[in-house]
């Protein structure tokens, strides 16, 4: 069983990943950490709590943490997922209060433990959480059995400017943090979640199953798949059950944090030890299959 952080900013992609990771028996969810990425960070921490809930987790705790990047004074959010981050979803009765401690601090007790050499960490937002508990405790990241991040685009335009994908250009100096740690980190840019596309089929074979939660992640994504009909969470959370589905080559990432037209460009470096992993390949009917027999033993 492999011990695993998400840290995580729902929106409605990282609830079908929350979905996929505590579905999977080979993963043990330790805890998860929220920043604010597709809405401010004192949504996306109740998100994450009233999806665990939903999902039948109450047990695992959501910690609630970077509220802006590391050089704006505001977050730098978006509406894609609705108001909410759910699509107008209503998940049921008021979510559970989440845990007092700040998700770098949370971030970081767990990798200094004895056994935080086993943690694997999924990063699917911004990355503020993971460089706040980098700065403050430099090498942390390095203790990881591994960093999984959704971020970046390489070889493919940007999805927030032309440079661009969200989660860099949210926060490009702790992007930028994390690329440098020297931690190993596998990187699932636009460039291979950009073929993690749902099917109409797919998301029909969803919205028919009786149980609650599937009932609840369909509706979601009647909605978030009008404008992006694309699991891009999923990827590093998948890759964790099945990494062959993924292919790509080790590479040497870079991050341009500096304000400007180019702020929060992904770049592969010609030279110099490779820093990463970097999938730019998919299965995408596997990704789907494997989805779907997940997603199917939710309550």
């Amino acid at each position: 069983m492999t011990a695993v952080l998400i840290d995580c900013d729902p929106g409605i992609d990282d609830a079908l990943a929350l979905a996929l990771a505590v579905a999977s028996p080979e993963l043990e969810v330790r805890a998860v950490t929220c920043v604010a990425g597709n809405r401010p960070v004192a949504v996306t921490a109740v998100n994450a709590r009233r999806l665990l809930d939903l999902f039948g987790r109450p047990d695992i705790p959501v910690y609630a943490g970077g509220a802006r990047p590391l050089l704006y004074p505001e977050p730098r959010t978006n509406l894609v997922h609705g108001e909410d981050g759910l699509g107008g979803v209503v998940l049921g009765r008021d979510a559970r209060p989440v845990a007092a401690e700040h998700a770098a601090d949370a971030l970081a007790h767990l990798l200094l433990s004895p056994s935080g050499a086993d943690l694997t960490v999924v990063a699917m937002g911004p990355l503020t959480n993971l460089a706040l508990a980098e700065i403050r405790h430099p090498g942390l990241l390095a203790r990881a059995r591994g960093i999984h991040i959704m971020g970046g685009a390489v070889h493919c335009p940007g999805n927030v400017t032309p440079a661009a994908e969200f989660n860099f250009w949210a926060d490009p100096a702790a992007a930028h943090v994390v690329m440098t740690a020297g931690a190993r980190l596998n990187v699932f840019p636009l460039d291979v979640t950009g073929q993690a596309a749902m099917t109409p089929a797919w998301l029909a074979g969803l919205a028919a199953r009786p149980a609650k939660s599937a009932r609840a992640l369909a509706a979601m994504l009647a909605v978030y798949g009008a404008q992006d009909p694309l699991l891009h969470d999923a990827c590093p959370v998948a890759a964790l059950l099945r990494p062959r589905l993924f292919s790509g080559a080790a590479g040497r990432l870079e991050v341009e944090w500096r304000p400007g037209p180019e702020e929060g460009r992904s770049r592969l470096h010609p030279d110099g030890e490779a820093t990463a992993m970097i999938n730019t390949g998919l299965d995408t009917d596997g990704l789907l299959s494997l989805m779907a027999e997940r997603l199917a033993s939710l309550p």
